[in-house]
């Protein structure tokens, strides 16, 4: 047998049997793995060369050595190959060594880890065969054969450290596999301490309950029997204890599946039972797991399923695929259902349950109390699907027996236990006596409970007295169940309570931490509830310590949590009829002191920035290695809302809720994301906003700040929820400058990261947005009160939500086989209708949630549809069997016969609103209308739409019918007629699934496949507001509330959002980011995109547009000079003062005329005013007259007010709109009285000249006026009198004049062409003047909120400059071509309306420039920005800086790498992926808001600047680089700051090649 071939020499030393087996082994999988060490035998040479074998030794020797020194981590294998190294030194002569050692030292290398025992006899035979101590003569007669020994030797080393390397990776794969699995369950929502390991409480006593657990025993092994146990029994039975015992001797045969022990208050959510079973199961037995992995692959999601479905998909599907047909053999323990908090989920998830259990191979112990909704379940089911037995009907004679066993064994060890202190307790003999013993059984009934009570309070202290003392308690018969339980409670608290014992101090502060205890949220550990109420441990504990035989207090401080015994105990203290008033606890005390000491938490240092202690923000949360987070501040972050709102009067704690949503808000989402919690910050923050208690309470301020936080989360809860830094890194700097929380946290952040976004339009977020359906919601219907939402989906549930909270009002409403496609409310509230595919329609009761009939079955395919008529006594469906058919709506019989006529499923119906007619839209396209007294078409089907009809529905007066198709289009036709009313509504862009109408008829809302929300002119077909965008999928459904104020949508996305549909609900809409803003350099960006208002067949009204330097069309109603333009209060209208002598009414958002043009002046109108309630504007013309006209109607309220001698060039109402000022060129100014037209006073005479303007201040209280004279005037609004020495300044007329909304400055414009600011106190200066425009400054006005103001200049442009800084806020918006005469900003500041002489009048959409982006301390930067063109960019990666502990930054990296032009041509160099900016290696760089994902031609291109340096409140430092990660450090910016790179400047030059990196400052 040749030494040359391994496999040869393995087999000679081995054995053929092992060898063979190794060999084969090893070649198999090496080939599957493609081990790259390994070697084909064949292509070992069996030649010798002594020097090629020389090499070859020092080659194996030197492999060796560097392996030894390269594995520092791993001891044993390092000591073990110094020695194999040291006996190669030895025979460091050989020279005829062959060239196999050169490939053994090819497959060693690169191991590193080996063990010690496989290594060190390979060691100790290449020693024996080299021994030191051999002659000379010795060594060179037996060298030949030592060699091959040697070499042998070595072979099992490559054999062994092959076959290590082959485990690693196999084990490797595991681990990946492991860590995938551990992803799969981390979102299942497994409760920890649900398990039996878990449990603190006591298994049944050796000897008691002998006969029950053995029945149960029996039970478990038999095959045959009903796979669910119910074990019933009143309060204080004993349920938990057998459960824990039954789980105990379970696990000890090897059956017990997994346990949940329920627990009120703790673990009370049925919805996380089935998902932690599951876990726990899978953890214990791998078939299971296998299967259950599979399913959570197809839907992660399935843990918030409803629990009908997880019944199905997390237990009957995978354990049927894991143990197929055979006989149950694990059981799966729940304890204590009805502790769960509710009762309807519970009851859902027994009706899945108990009918599915005969084909679940499993089976199941369950315990509760009797409760209805849990007795009903199996009441209603078959005998032979369960077994039962009721603790409360076992004979009394078992169950006492069972109880005195208990008493003797307990009273026993409290002899023994007492009598080993010092000095020993003196116990009478004989104690504990046989009377007193039975004395105890009897009171105790059938309660275990009371007899662990009783004997844990003699334990106490005092053994011989205290049961002395309880043995003389009332035992009267036939008194109530809850009697002695009650006797029991009373006389523990008597001692707990005791005057004569403890200070009253002491007893309120006894009765403080129970009632705490009672309503805490979670379960807490000793120390973690000292940290949150701020109560000593030892305090505590001796406070506990008197409750010793009713509350657990865990032996250690930190583990194990406080909790009472017994729920029992809880209804005892919170129970008027039960507690006597001296010991019942008030909860929303304990709720009060909770809320405090969670506020107290959050606004210590416990909060603060980076709280999580990130390292890097390149990783999501899942994969980061966060900081513990202490229990007392999670509870804090978690549960300080639900405390909060429980409180009767929360009015004291309110400041400190402000304190800590002003400062640590984003701190708070930073915990609740790092918790995995931030699902949970919308609902808690809506709550605050919502309760009960709240309302009339919480200041106008919160309010804002409240709303303003829900859009932030809103806004960015994608990356809130991935990824805890970029709350601050991106999320924070998404927001607009104007939005309240940048106010508030931006100067917090100097440097975070800025957007630099033209032209981009952000959305208009959701009021609120309602998560819980598991597939795509198809129909949601508002209540008639409005306080409701019902919506259907194919997840086959009904849910109802709170439409103020978004809370689910009650379990789902479940009982459809399929996906449910329509869901109505009955006019009066009471009843919701379902339609399914599964063919039945459904009828519930929406305050039991229960079905009050039979399913309504008729038609032969699935309903698509459903609706009531007026008066509740109908119902009308529509079905895929292309029918419709009527039913009764209170027995469910079908009246007439089924509708016939459409040629395809009829996807949408509605009754009239007299009842007398339905409506339908069918897959054929067309619509009709059905006499509902015979069912015959009342006229031809109505044909237009090219495709199938989704949605139609009845106007509120019956005379129109809207309809929406798969054709784009929205169509309105006359109901009597059947003839199309209006042009088609065209602006989807793809298929309309939904139409309604609203209450009033003169909107139509509208919802489609692009994703979009819309709203209509229903008159006039136009537009109203922008689309409401957000929904990521398909918009199924919509309709309007009950007042109009509100609409609702469904969508594929899974998620129910009502939008305002008020045009001025400006408080609720999300922050925008402004387009314009002026860069480091000075230079400014683009202006803002502008709406115009014109009229031609090329552009949509109310569509937006590029500013266009060419002039634009005239609107038709405008033949002359706008002289003068005005919004009404609510911003839904634009009036204008026209040279012509008319007055005009426009919609503001369609740009379509209100009225007909208002006449009756005799020359040009020259000026207008608009009361501040919107029902009168005043206008002033060149014939010298006021005109006072009604604007709702148009008419003349009053005669002409007269007086002015020459032109009226400037009008104002006051604040109180009881007066209008007025400014001619006869030099003065006039007061009115507008009701009545007459002047309230003399004429004010002091300028020299022609009064162009005139203004008054917000308070009322003074009016200024602005002069051909050059000068401006201050006058006492109710004396005339002036009020200072004119303002002098500029060098020509003064053209307009305005007051700040906070009266405390005054702008003027001037023909001098500057704009002025004025102190209003003092008539100084302000500032320096505003200069920019070419020629006179005819307008100017401030914005509502003072920051900005606008002017109009004859150079035919608008400006807008920072009212603070006089720096111009974007570049000058061009579109006019010639003079502006007048500008006004929108009531809400997000538009401005123009005024020019070109003819025109314009609306420039400044939400995207109302603010700018480099601070006055200049510390802001924009550090990455869209691109929206394909220009090439360099990037320079910059050295990381990682962030010790320490606080000392370590440089990673001493080069700079470059991504040249070829990489960032490759768009996958960084990417866009799902709102995420990511590096080559999946690095998240950077979260855009979903507005910003489709910029510009390429917008998967992004400029970084080098790095980025950004201080907290804390100090933060990151590094922008693609190689390396954003690290955080807590401490100044100072010492970090001299480690990185200085920054780069842009460079003229680079500025021009389109190379953009912009310095931080």
């Amino acid at each position: 047998m040749s030494r040359n071939n391994p496999s040869s020499l393995q087999s000679d030393r081995q054995g053929p049997d092992s060898s063979q087996a190794l060999s084969s082994e090893r070649d198999k999988k090496s080939h599957r793995f493609r081990l790259p060490w390994r070697r084909d035998r064949s292509e070992q040479s069996t030649s010798r060369a002594s020097s090629k074998g020389r090499d070859s030794w020092l080659i194996l020797k030197a492999t060796l050595k560097t392996v030894g020194e390269g594995c520092d981590m791993f001891p044993p294998l390092k000591t073990a190959l110094v020695g194999v190294v040291l006996v190669m030194e030895l025979v460091d002569t050989v020279r005829d060594a062959q060239e196999g050692f050169e490939k053994l030292a090819s497959r060693i290398s690169g191991f590193q880890d080996i063990f010690d025992q496989d290594l060190e006899p390979i060691s100790g035979s290449i020693k024996s065969r080299v021994s030191i101590r051999r002659s000379v003569i010795r060594r060179t007669i037996k060298a030949a054969r030592d060699v091959e020994d040697i070499k042998d030797a070595f072979e099992k080393l490559a054999v062994l450290l092959e076959k290590f390397q082959l485990e690693c990776s196999l084990n490797t794969e595991r681990r990946v596999e492991d860590l995938a699995a551990e992803a799969l369950f981390t979102l299942l929502r497994r409760v920890q301490g649900a398990g039996i390991d878990a449990q603190a409480g006591e298994a049944c006593m050796e000897n008691t309950r002998v006969d029950l657990l053995e029945d149960i025993g029996v039970w478990s092994r038999d095959p045959d029997v009903a796979r669910i146990f119910w074990l019933s029994g009143m309060a204080g039975t004993g349920k938990s204890a057998i459960a824990r015992s039954v789980c105990r001797k379970l696990r000890e045969t090897g059956v017990l599946g997994a346990s949940f022990f329920c627990s009120r208050g703790t673990r009370d959510d049925v919805s996380c039972i089935i998902p932690t079973l599951a876990e726990s199961l899978a953890r214990q037995n791998v078939a299971y797991m296998l299967a259950l992995l599979d399913i959570l692959r197809d839907d992660p999601d399935i843990g918030h399923h409803t629990v009908q479905t997880q019944v199905e998909k997390l237990l009957q599907k995978p354990l049927r695929d894991a143990f197929g047909d055979s006989p149950p053999i694990l059981v799966l323990v729940i304890d204590a259902m009805d502790e769960c908090s509710d009762a309807k989920a519970t009851r859902s998830m027994l009706s899945a349950l108990i009918p599915r259990s005969r084909q679940i191979p499993i089976k199941f112990f369950l315990t509760s109390r009797p409760e209805r909704h849990i007795q009903s379940q199996f009441k209603s089911a078959q005998q032979d699907t369960y077994d039962t037995l009721r603790l409360h009907d076992i004979e009394q004679s078992i169950v006492e027996a069972d109880i005195r066993i208990y008493c003797t064994t307990r009273f026993r060890r409290i002899r023994a236990s007492h009598g080993l202190h010092e000095p020993s307790y003196p116990f009478p003999i004989g104690w504990p006596f046989n009377q007193d013993i039975e004395t105890v059984t009897k009171q105790a009934g059938k309660l275990f409970i009371y007899a662990f009570t009783a004997i844990n309070y003699v334990e106490e202290e005092n053994p011989v007295g205290r049961l002395s003392a309880l043995t003389e308690l009332d035992v009267a018969p036939e008194r109530p169940v809850t009697k002695p339980l009650d006797d029991m409670y009373s006389l523990v608290l008597t001692h707990a309570f005791n005057p004569d014992l403890q200070a009253p101090r002491e007893i309120q502060g006894t009765k403080r931490l129970l009632a705490m205890i009672l309503v805490l949220r979670e379960a807490l550990s000793v120390t973690a509830l000292s940290e949150l109420i701020g109560w000593p441990v030892h305090i505590i504990r001796s406070t506990l310590g008197r409750l010793h035989a009713v509350i657990y207090t865990p032996a250690e401080d930190d583990s194990g949590a406080i909790a009472t015994f017994h729920a029992s105990f809880e209804d005892y203290l919170t129970s008027p009829d039960r507690a006597p008033e001296t010991f019942r606890i008030n909860s929303s005390g304990g709720h009060e002191a909770l809320a405090t000491a969670c506020i107290r938490i959050m606004v210590s240092d416990a909060l603060t920035f980076n709280v999580s202690g990130c390292r890097t923000s390149y990783l999501p949360n899942s994969w980061q290695d966060f900081a513990p987070i202490s229990n007392s501040l999670l509870y804090s972050c978690l549960h300080w809302v639900h405390h909060l709102i429980r409180i009767l009067d929360p009015s004291s704690l309110l400041s400190s809720v402000d304190l800590v949503l002003r400062r640590k808000t984003l701190f708070w989402l930073e915990v609740l994301s790092a918790s995995g919690n931030a699902r949970l910050a919308l609902g808690l923050l809506h709550r605050v906003l919502t309760a009960e208690n709240m309302r009339d309470r919480l200041s106008p301020e919160i309010v804002a700040f409240l709303r303003d936080a829900k859009d932030f989360v809103m806004l960015g809860y994608d990356a809130i929820d991935l990824s805890a830094p970029h709350i601050y890194l991106s999320v924070l700097p998404s927001l607009s400058p104007s939005s309240t929380i940048a106010k508030t946290f931006w100067p917090k952040f100097l440097n975070v990261p800025t957007y630099d976004v033209t032209g981009i339009h952000r959305s208009r977020g959701p009021l609120l947005q309602m998560s819980g359906h598991a597939g795509i919601v198809y129909s949601v219907a508002f209540s008639p009160d409005g306080t409701r939402v019902v919506s259907g989906s194919w997840d086959e549930a009904v849910r109802i939500w709170d439409a103020r909270t978004g809370d689910l009002l009650m379990d789902p409403l479940e009982g459809h086989r399929n996906t449910v496609t329509s869901v109505a409310f009955s006019p009066d509230g009471a009843v919701v209708v379902s339609g399914s595919l599964d063919g039945t329609i459904r009828v519930w009761n929406t305050r039991t949630g229960e079905l009050m009939m039979d399913p309504l079955v008729g038609h032969s395919k699935g309903v698509r549809c459903v609706a009531f008529s007026p008066d509740g006594a109908q119902i009308i469906s529509g079905s895929n069997d292309r029918t419709l058919r009527l039913w009764d709506a209170k027995t469910g019989h079908p009246l007439l016969r089924a509708f016939e006529g459409h040629t395809g499923d009829v996807n949408t119906v509605m009754f009239s609103p007299d009842g007398m007619r339905v409506v339908s839209g069918s897959y054929d396209s067309t619509i009709r209308i059905w006499d509902v007294t015979t069912g015959e078409n009342v006229m031809a089907p109505l044909s237009g739409h090219s495709s199938e009809v989704w949605s139609v529905a009845f106007s509120p007066d019956g005379t129109r019918v809207v309809s929406g198709s798969s054709d784009m289009t929205i169509r309105v036709w006359d109901a009597r007629t059947g003839a199309p009313i209006i042009d088609p509504l065209v602006g989807h862009t793809e298929s309309v699934f939904s139409v309604a109408f609203s209450p009033d008829g003169t909107r139509i809302v509208s919802g489609s496949a692009d994703k979009t929300v819309r709203l209509w002119d229903a008159a006039t077909g136009r537009p109203v507001l922008q689309p409401f965008e957000g929904h990521s999928d398909a918009v199924w459904s919509v309709g309007f509330s009950p007042d109009g104020s509100t609409v609702v949508s469904g969508s594929g996305d899974r998620t129910i959002r009502l939008w305002s549909a008020d045009i001025m609900d400006t408080n609720r809409s999300p922050p925008v980011v402004p387009s314009s803003a002026a860069l480091p350099d000075g230079t400014l960006s683009q202006g803002s995109q502008v709406q115009v208002l014109i009229d031609n067949e090329d552009s949509a009204p109310g569509t937006n547009m590029k500013p266009r330097s060419a002039p634009s069309e005239r609107y038709q109603g405008h033949s002359s000079t706008v002289r003068c333009v005005a919004f009404t209060p609510d911003g839904t209208q634009i009036v204008s003062g026209l040279e012509d002598k008319t007055v005009s009414l426009w919609n503001a958002q369609t740009g379509a005329p209100v009225l007909d043009p208002l006449q009756g002046h005799g020359e040009p109108v020259t000026c207008l005013a608009v009361s501040p309630d919107g029902s009168c504007i005043a206008s002033g013309s060149a014939d010298e007259t006021i005109h006072l006209w009604d604007a709702r109607t148009g008419k003349q309220m009053t005669n002409p007010l007269t007086g002015h001698g020459n032109w009226i060039h400037s009008l104002v109402f006051s604040p109180d709109g009881t007066r209008v000022i007025s400014g001619s060129s006869d030099d003065t100014i006039r007061i009115w009285d507008a009701r009545t037209g007459r002047p309230v006073m003399e004429p004010l005479e002091g300028h020299s000249d022609t009064v162009w303007s005139v203004a008054i201040s917000p308070n009322g209280t003074q009016i200024v006026s602005g002069s051909a004279d050059a000068t401006l005037q201050l006058w006492n609004a109710t004396t005339g009198d002036q009020l200072m020495e004119p303002l002098k300044g500029h060098g020509e007329e003064v053209f307009s004049v305005a007051f700040s909304p906070d009266g405390a400055r005054i702008v003027s414009g001037s023909m001098d062409a500057t704009i002025r600011l004025w102190d209003a106190r003092t008539g100084g200066a302000a500032m320096e003047p505003l200069r920019g425009h070419t020629a006179s400054v005819l307008s100017v006005s401030f914005s509502p909120d003072g920051e900005v103001i606008a002017s109009g200049s004859s150079d035919a442009t608008v400006r807008l400059w920072n009212a603070t800084t006089g720096v111009p806020v974007m570049k000058p918006l061009e579109g006019h071509s010639d003079a502006v005469c007048s500008v006004v900003f929108s009531p809400d500041g997000t538009r401005l309306v123009s005024g020019s002489s070109d003819n025109t009048i314009r609306i420039w959409d400044v939400t995207l420039g109302d603010s700018w982006l480099v601070s006055q301390s200049g510390q802001c930067s924009t550090i990455w920005s869209t691109i929206a063109s394909s220009m090439r960019l360099l990037l320079a990666v910059r050295p990381a800086h990682t962030l010790e502990p320490d606080h000392i930054g370590t440089s990673q990296s001493s080069q700079t790498l470059q991504a040249g032009p070829e990489e960032l041509r490759n768009p996958s160099y960084f990417r866009l992926d799902s709102g995420w900016i990511k590096g080559p290696r999946d690095e998240l760089i950077m979260w855009a808001p979903r507005d910003y994902h489709h910029v510009g031609p390429s917008p998967r291109l992004w400029t970084f600047s080098d790095y980025v340096s950004v201080p907290g409140a804390s100090g933060l430092v990151c590094s922008v680089v693609p190689q390396n990660a954003l690290f955080f450090k807590r401490s100044s910016l100072t010492p970090i700051a001299s480690c990185l790179p200085p920054p780069k400047r842009l460079t003229d030059a680079g500025r021009r090649s389109g190379a953009e990196s912009i310095p931080v400052r």
